[in-house]
């Protein structure tokens, strides 16, 4: 029985649909071989064609189509759904470059770039990016086969990490080797005179650095006596000359030490009389506490690197510190001095002669006292039967009274802060008549 033609192109279309997900290119990954030498890093460019949001997106390893499941097996590289994880051997050496966002659009081309460091020769393959969608909107993309092959200058880093924290003074030595059959010693990175970073396979500055071989491999021993300032130091090591940067190993220092550069400082230099100030204590050192102290070893807190005075008054003037503390030692800090600012306190009006007994022709002498002001009261006024008067110094003189300079007198005292009123002094002159030599 003949078949249509028809009939055929559609049964084929099925078929392979049911394979790759659509027809049409809907992933563009270049269909070359890449060659890398191990330890080397690789990025493989990758774009696909959105059509509806959610996809599923993995990047397979030597994939293999089971037509019975409908699903693509292989070792998964990349994957962003719990259902299908990643294989554990490109944990942490993977990273997925995309360059969707959320105004990214459905028909838009979206980045789906792979980037593996740390290469090993078991990472030779080939590589393909999937997204799954609803229906039959899924798709494999072809793939980009990568070799890895030997690197006799791959560096290895002894000890790769450290178990325990090192201490000041102790003498730490890590090797950097390769295989013998590379050419050169590999390289530490060593800040050398004012700073500079240099890549060096001999001794200088703080750390000696010697060449061995051993067992085989060329091996470049890094020394150096540990100080508190190589805490979160970070030594690295390359091949010789070569400028991957995927290439570097490193081993991060952890160094225990008392407390270090404990310095204090308070939040505002000038306080005022009611404000809030904060004073803060810092200090280079691991699990360190704090406390805080006022003049004589008063102590005012524990445990807290900040001491928080609210509403500060006069009485909170002084010398402060901190003291930084943990189990290797104990420093205090740099003097912190709070001059509390306030208006005049304890303004009064004192005469200077009985006015009691004051007569016409007598003179009027008035002080104005003040307890305590800070800063110094800078400015007097007096006023005379709520007038204010001309004179701006703290004593009041007028010379030969009549009748009319009877009354109420008080003086205000001003210090830029604030400005404070008087008690008020009542003054009353005699009238005197010359031919009675009588005042009234």
């Amino acid at each position: 029985m003949m078949v249509p033609e028809g009939i055929l192109l559609l049964l084929f279309v099925i078929l392979t649909s049911s394979f790759t997900g659509l027809l049409e290119v809907q992933i563009k990954v270049p269909e070359v071989t890449e060659t890398k030498e191990e330890g080397s890093s690789v990025t493989i460019s990758c774009s696909y064609l959105k059509k509806e949001n959610n996809l599923a997106l993995l990047w397979f390893k030597d994939p293999d189509y089971d037509q019975h499941s409908e699903t693509f097996n292989g070792t998964i590289v990349f994957s962003h759904r719990t259902e299908r994880q990643q294989s554990p051997g490109y944990s942490n050496r993977v990273k997925y470059i995309t360059n969707e966002t959320s105004t990214s659009k459905i028909n838009d081309w979206i980045q789906c770039n792979l980037s593996i460091t740390d290469l090993q020769k078991t990472d030779s393959g080939n590589y393909g990016f999937r997204f799954i969608g609803s229906g039959i909107n899924k798709y494999m993309s072809k793939y980009m086969s990568l070799e890895v092959t030997d690197n006799p200058c791959k560096v290895q880093v002894e000890p790769s990490e450290l178990n325990n924290p090192l201490k000041e003074s102790e003498e730490f030595t890590v090797n950097c080797s390769t295989f013998g059959s590379c050419l050169k010693y590999p390289e530490w990175l060593v800040h050398t005179s004012g700073q500079k970073e240099e890549w060096l396979s001999s001794s200088l500055t703080d750390v000696i650095i010697e060449n061995e071989e051993e067992e085989g491999r060329k091996v470049t021993k890094l020394k150096l006596n540990v100080t508190w300032k190589d805490d979160k130091r970070i030594l690295s090591c390359r091949p010789a000359q070569v400028q991957d940067s995927f290439q570097i190993r490193s081993i991060t220092l952890s160094v225990e030490y008392g407390p270090k550069e404990t310095t204090a400082q308070v939040s505002s230099d000038y306080v005022k009389e009611g404000d809030s100030v904060t004073l803060s204590c810092n200090s280079r050192g691991r699990n360190v506490s704090f406390s805080w102290f006022k003049k004589e070893k008063i102590e005012v807190s524990q445990q807290m690197s900040d001491l928080k005075l609210n509403n500060v008054k006069p009485e909170d003037s002084g010398e402060y510190y901190c003291e930084a503390k943990n189990k290797h030692g104990s420093m205090k800090s740099n003097i912190i001095t709070i001059d509390v600012k306030y208006g005049p306190k304890g303004v009064t009006v004192k005469p200077l002669v009985r006015v009691e007994d004051l007569k016409e022709g007598d003179n009027l002498i008035l002080k104005c006292s003040v307890n305590e002001s800070n800063p110094l009261v800078t400015e007097f006024k007096w006023h005379y039967n709520n007038s204010m008067l001309q004179q701006t110094i703290d004593t009041l003189t007028i010379s030969s009274v009549t009748a009319d300079d009877s009354g109420s007198y008080y003086c205000q005292a001003d210090n830029g802060i604030k400005k404070e009123k008087s008690n008020e002094i009542t003054v009353s002159v005699k009238s005197c008549n010359v031919k009675l030599k009588a005042c009234f």
